[in-house]
C-alpha cells in the first residue's frame, strides 16, 4: 500500500496520499514508517496531517487492524501541542471505517488530535490550513 507524502512548510501541513489495497499488515507497516521518517522529526511536531485516502482501490481492513493502527498512531500524539487530522475517503464503506478509526484513536489515552472526515480534499485542506 504505498504512500507519497508531501510536506508544506508554509501551511505547516503533511499531506499522505495513499494508494492501491488497504490492508492491514501493509497499512501498520506504512503507518509506522511515516512516524520513523516523517512524523517523529522534530520539525514537523505541530503540523496538521491529511491523509487522503480516495485512492485505494480496495478496502481489506479488519477491526482488529483499525484499533491497532489507532494505538500505534497515538502514540506520536504530542500532548503539548493541538493538531488536526483529515481523513479523505470516497465512498461510504471507507467513511464508516474512517469513523471507527476516529473512535479507536480517541479512545487512546493522551491523545489529542482533533479528526474530521471529508469526502473532498478541498474542504479537508480548507480545515487543516486553520490553525485552531
Amino acid at each position: 500500500m504505498p504512500a507519497n507524502h508531501f510536506i508544506d512548510n508554509k501551511n505547516k501541513l503533511i499531506v499522505t496520499t495513499w494508494e492501491g489495497d488497504a490492508v492491514d499488515v501493509d497499512f501498520i507497516e506504512a503507518t509506522i514508517k511515516y512516524q520513523k521518517d516523517i512524523q517523529l522529526n522534530p520539525e514537523h511536531i505541530d503540523y496538521n496531517e491529511i491523509a487522503n485516502f480516495s485512492k485505494i482501490s480496495s478496502i481489506k481492513l479488519t477491526q482488529k487492524g483499525l484499533k491497532r493502527i489507532g494505538r500505534i498512531s497515538s502514540k506520536t500524539d504530542q500532548h503539548n501541542s493541538n493538531v488536526k487530522l483529515a481523513l479523505v475517503v470516497s465512498s461510504g464503506t471507507a467513511f464508516n471505517l474512517a469513523r471507527v478509526y476516529a473512535s479507536f484513536r480517541n479512545l487512546q489515552n493522551g491523545t489529542n488530535k482533533e479528526i474530521r472526515i471529508f469526502k473532498s480534499e478541498v474542504e479537508a485542506m480548507e480545515w487543516a490550513k486553520n490553525k485552531t
